[in-house]
């Protein structure tokens, strides 16, 4: 979990807060004193007790706003306003803490002053940034840092660094989170601000983390861990031993990892801190899973499960795939469907939530829009009133020696009137049509991306069923990566009597027709072994190229599959396996052994010749993997070049030893982290067994 290091830029005269007494605040509010003064201890009220009584708070706020407008007082009417904002924040009413932060920021805009303007800024970036509307949040906090940049106030310029700093963490662009904390490193080193420094190497370990410098990361990591354990800032100190945990678990120090994660979770267990307990709850019952702990790993898992909220379903869908998985390792395949189903079906919960919401922002921006634009009519129809009102006392006190003038404007005046009552037809004809063509396009594009989500739902209930798979082979990982909605690359499997079926499988094309080839080869595979009762994998092959060419073979028409179907006889452990142009890889003690393939597609082709049944032939603890070419022909690195086979079998070979779901997370970081900024050029599919 990583901690916000948001710091918020306070009036200078409310440093006082924390060394007056709340009784005394409280006289001096209810005194004969000069509104000023009862303002400002409200004010610090306010302040004074926002942690220990919310409502309090926002109390004191509103006695403030109310007194401040009383004295027609605008700079504490703006005040008032930023202390409830921020009252509202402390709920967690982030709706309602925007928008007296923006109340405050339009009065201080009016009074500009531009310390002020940029400490609302600063406040309304923090809850864009809450609301992971990333890029808002960092136009917040540039402006702010424009700002204080142009007054010369070191101290927080430094403090908006590291706003930046943070928004480009959440952005995953760690060289430019880097780049403005050294930034806002530098000033608070000179200036001698030992927290602040703090925060800065925090941060600094999480980036360094990403880019994969783990030496860099422990080093900041180790910097901050003094300060926040001097200052008794425990949830910061918490979240650094979690950094050094996920360390750890890179270079597979699983002791040490296993220490730290429950050095954090016992700190948020003394603090009191729910989100600290189901992520690092969470956390420990993976490591306890891969050191095959299984019973103390199953009790971490759910101590998290009975802390997490029903309303924090990104933890909760953790906690199930973790409880499936522990549970299949213990053989209770009852429970581990269960937790699996649970999973299942808050996955489609979260699926459909995220279109509710997006429809209902959708709704509100066009509800604003509207208002904005009634408010526009109205501004001009009081300004044509005031208008007609001084040409109307002009023409009366001038009437005698300008009317000549008089009659030749009104005549001038009739003639433009009625050019522009013409151009303005034009112009609402012309803008009904392109409204009408806008919404007809907008619809049309609706329905299209609606359908497509539709095919994505039919395409992912024919993939490979991880229910079906975990029954079968407990210990492995599918990366699976369309490049758009939906994929021309596929997983399938399926079981006949004592032979599973596992199929890694490339169709022609992506996207959209990519999907319709897997669909229909798919159907071909099923058919060949559920109707027609073909169970070796090259006759099953067979069969499907000749479904393929008798189906959409006319003219030659190159269109079917790359791909790698095994078998495994569950009782006797043989694998036996076809491959058309793709070869899975063996990997026994580091060292690849390069398996057999046809080279032809199954499909219409320059060869068409019969593909083999091959046998593998393995050690247990050997790593079988099945893949497509859409990993090795993605294009990235600094030279902008393909990843390549050579480079995609190193990185498999030197983590064949490592747990499969390290395996997995290593080449997704290592995927993405190549592919930077460029565009995915392919489905991406790679399948790893441990035998």
């Amino acid at each position: 979990m990583k901690k916000l290091f948001f710091i918020f830029f306070y009036l200078p005269f409310i440093i006082t807060s924390q060394t007056r007494e709340i009784d005394s605040l409280q006289l001096i509010s209810k005194s004969n004193a000069s509104d000023t003064i009862k303002l400002q201890a409200l004010s610090d009220l306010n302040w004074a007790i926002l942690s220990e009584n919310i409502e309090r708070a926002k109390n004191y706020a509103f006695q403030e706003i109310t007194l401040a407008k009383k004295t027609n007082n605008a700079k504490w009417i703006a005040q008032g306003y930023n202390d409830l904002g921020l009252s509202y924040f402390k709920q967690g009413k982030l709706d309602s803490a925007l928008t007296f932060y923006n109340k405050s920021l339009d009065i201080r805009k009016k009074l500009n002053n531009k310390a002020l303007i940029a400490s609302s800024l600063s406040k309304i970036g923090l809850i864009y940034y809450e609301l992971a509307e990333y890029n808002t949040a960092l136009d917040c906090q540039l402006k702010t840092l424009k700002i204080f940049e142009d007054l010369g106030d070191e101290n927080k310029t430094a403090q908006t660094y590291n706003n930046i700093s943070q928004i480009f963490f959440k952005l995953r662009n760690p060289k430019k989170e880097v780049e403005y904390g050294e930034k806002a490193l530098a000033i608070f080193k000179k200036n001698n601000n030992e927290y602040q420094c703090a925060q800065v190497y925090g941060s600094m370990g999480n980036a360094y983390k990403l880019l994969g410098d783990a030496k860099k990361s422990n080093d900041y990591f180790n910097s901050a861990l003094p300060t926040f354990i001097k200052y008794g800032d425990r949830l910061s100190e918490a979240n650094i031993y979690n950094g050094l945990a996920i360390n750890m678990r890179q270079d597979f120090k699983d002791k040490e990892a296993l220490e730290y994660y429950k050095k954090a979770y016992n700190i948020s267990v003394e603090e009191k801190d729910k989100l600290g307990i189901e992520l690092f709850g969470h956390n420990i019952s993976c490591v306890l899973t891969d050191m095959g702990n299984y019973q103390d790993a199953l009790k971490y898992s759910l101590e998290s499960l009975n802390s997490t909220e029903e309303s924090n379903k990104s933890q909760l869908i953790l906690t199930y795939r973790q409880l499936a998985t522990i549970y299949s390792f213990m053989n209770d395949g009852k429970k581990a469907k269960f937790y699996l189903d649970k999973f299942a079906d808050l996955k489609d919960t979260i699926f459909n939530e995220n279109n509710a919401k997006q429809l209902v922002e959708m709704e509100t921006k066009y509800d604003v829009e509207k208002k904005n634009l009634e408010l526009a009519k109205n501004k001009a129809e009081i300004t044509n009133e005031k208008n007609k009102r001084y040409i109307t006392y002009g023409a009366l006190a001038f009437f005698i020696l300008l009317f000549s003038i008089a009659i030749w404007a009104f005549r001038q005046k009739k003639k433009s009137a009625s050019l522009l009552q013409s151009k303005n037809q034009l112009l609402e004809k012309a803008n009904h049509l392109i409204t009408h063509q806008k919404e007809e396009l907008s619809e049309k594009q609706k329905e299209i991306v609606d359908s497509i989500n539709y095919a994505k739902k039919i395409q992912n209930a024919l993939l490979a069923n991880e229910e079906l798979i975990l029954e079968n082979l407990l210990d492995h990982f599918i990366l699976f990566k369309p490049k758009d909605i939906v994929s021309g690359d596929f997983t399938w499997a399926t079981k006949k009597d004592n032979l599973f079926y596992l199929a890694c499988c490339d169709s022609t094309g992506h996207g959209v027709p990519g999907a319709f080839m897997s669909l229909l080869n798919i159907g071909f595979l099923s058919e060949a072994i559920k109707e027609r009762h073909i169970y070796e994998p090259g006759k099953i092959f067979d069969y499907a190229r000749a479904r393929l060419i008798e189906t959409i073979g006319h003219d030659k028409q190159k269109d079917g599959f790359d791909g790698i179907l095994i078998c495994m006889d569950i009782t006797t452990k043989q694998i036996t396996y076809a491959a058309a142009n793709n070869a899975p890889l063996l990997i026994s003690n580091k060292e690849i052994n390069y398996l057999s393939t046809n080279k032809m597609p199954v499909g219409e082709g320059i060869k068409i010749e019969n593909f083999n049944t091959f046998s593998i032939n393995y050690e247990k603890s050997d790593t079988l993997y099945l893949f497509t070419d859409g990993y090795p022909d993605q294009f990235g690195g600094e030279k902008g070049k393909k990843f390549k086979y050579k480079q995609l079998e190193e990185l498999l070979s030197s983590n064949s030893d490592k747990p499969t779901a390290y395996q997995k997370e290593k080449l997704e970081t290592t995927f993405e982290n190549w592919r930077g900024n460029l565009e995915q050029v392919d489905d991406v599919c790679v399948i790893g067994i441990r035998l």
